[in-house]
């Protein structure tokens, strides 16, 4: 089933991911988990009141909202790729010769590059999308916390599904250059996305009585 941005139901999404024909099902659910929490955070950004109805609260909250905004637009632009036609056609390509097979192996490289970039921009919206939380924790109404939490949960859990299908794509792939940069940038990534975490986490902890 082919999942299309702004055609598909929730019904159909789930329909998609749950088929065995899914190509890029882990992907594509991390970036409608990410979508969420980013719509989350939004939705409290936007509230009326914040965290203590100061003019600074609204501006950072409005600030927030607006890279939010753009965060989930390109979240949304990932669920649907054509990285998945480019290895096919790869695979089918003649390999009776030297030159074939090399020709065949380098567009396979090629397109195994693309769809590995796929996860790696989930992975670096998702952290985006992180930093802004604790924005929004630190800004936005107290009675709204749950929401934020659940947002970081589930950015949090995007960016997790998206990292582990991205490693899973650096076993195909040989070109170490290449295969060096991404793992320094999911070391990177990675630890921005727990002080982002870890930050927006501690502003939503309930002060003792």
């Amino acid at each position: 089933m082919r999942v299309v941005p702004g055609e598909t139901s929730i019904r159909g999404f789930l329909a998609a991911v749950a088929s065995a024909e899914g190509v890029h099902s882990t992907v594509s659910a991390a970036a409608v988990s990410g979508g969420l929490g980013v719509s989350l955070l939004a939705m409290v950004a936007a509230l009326p009141k914040t965290r203590s109805d100061s003019a600074d609260d609204r501006a950072q909250l409005m600030k927030a909202a607006s890279a939010l905004s753009d965060v989930q637009e390109q979240l949304i632009a990932t669920i649907e790729t054509e990285t998945a036609v480019r290895i096919l056609a790869a695979r089918n390509l003649p390999q009776a010769s030297d030159t074939q097979r090399s020709e065949r192996q380098a567009a396979m490289q090629l397109a195994l590059r693309a769809a590995a970039d796929v996860p790696l921009e989930v992975m670096r919206l998702c952290a985006r999308g992180l930093m802004h939380a604790e924005t929004v924790a630190a800004h936005g109404a107290r009675t709204a916390s749950a929401d934020v939490q659940m947002a970081v949960t589930l950015l949090d859990a995007a960016f997790s599904g998206a990292r582990a299908n991205l490693e899973g794509k650096l076993t195909s792939l040989t070109e170490t250059p290449y295969i060096a940069s991404i793992v320094h940038e999911i070391a990177h990534l990675s630890e921005a996305t727990t002080t982002a975490t870890h930050a927006a986490e501690s502003l939503l902890r309930v002060p003792p009585v």
